[in-house]
């Protein structure tokens, strides 16, 4: 169920996120959230997968009964076999040993984006309605001290109080300002909506007519162009709408 991944550039850790549901009545049993440490910073065929915990509470519910703000310390669980036998069968085979060793669980992980020395995340069916919940991750310690076991710190950003404000976050980035900008794959009207790290939401793009969700925002490296694509039909049959947009400044004189 593999979903979206960043670097932690001062480490070469990967965080990966996966989309897959939490439903205590059919036995789903929701997301995990993964980093994979490489034994050589670089060097991806060869290292430790570990999935989040929260310190003190082990298969902590993420998906219900958050508070926004609330710093609650992590650490990280093994992986005992990174590609079980079972995986294209079970979606949740990877998953299920760390929620067996204590690890968090979220409902239907997506974008991923490294930025300020933190991870931000999107849960898109997070939250007491189900609209979707925004997520920091923020390492502590040398590349040394994570590698031996030091955690970091698991913070809600912003939870939708209702589909209206946001609905679905998917992709993600951080501004080079700070801020946060969130692409919607929800239902109707799409939004690209833009968050502070104080948690204050805002609209920034609509899209005119229902067609296609929005993905992909990411600056240049100056800085000063955001680009970011309406999606549009998936397969060669479809008839819906599809682009690539360029939006630049003056981004010093907002959220952004």
């Amino acid at each position: 169920m593999h979903e979206a991944l960043a670097v932690d550039p001062l480490t070469g850790f990967v965080y990966l996120t996966e989309d897959f549901s939490w439903n205590p009545n059919d036995g789903r049993i929701g997301s995990g959230f993964f980093r994979f440490i490489p034994h050589v910073p670089g060097d991806l065929s060869d290292g430790r997968l570990q999935a989040l915990a929260v310190t003190g509470r082990p298969e902590y519910n993420t998906v219900t009964g958050q508070t926004p703000g609330l710093v609650l310390p992590v650490k990280w669980v093994d992986i005992a076999d990174p590609d079980p036998s079972d995986a294209g069968a079970n979606p949740s085979a990877v998953f299920a040993q760390g929620r067996n060793r204590g690890a968090a669980f979220f409902q239907r992980l997506e974008g991923c984006w490294y930025g300020d020395s933190s991870v931000f995340f999107n849960a898109t069916s997070g939250g007491d309605v189900g609209a979707g919940q925004v997520w920091q991750y923020r390492p502590l310690g040398s590349r040394q001290a994570q590698t031996n076991g030091s955690g970091g710190q698991l913070i809600l950003v912003f939870e939708s109080p209702s589909a209206s404000v946001l609905e679905s976050p998917d992709n993600i980035c951080v501004s080079p300002r700070g801020g946060l900008v969130v692409c919607e794959d929800g239902d109707d009207i799409q939004f690209v909506r833009g968050i502070t790290r104080r948690g204050e939401i805002f609209d920034f793009v609509e899209q005119a007519t229902a067609m296609a969700e929005f993905a992909g925002a990411c600056y240049n490296p100056d800085g000063d162009i955001l680009f970011f694509n309406i999606q549009g039909s998936t397969s060669s049959r479809g008839t819906a709408f599809g682009a690539t947009y360029a939006m630049w400044g003056p981004w010093e004189e907002g959220a952004l």
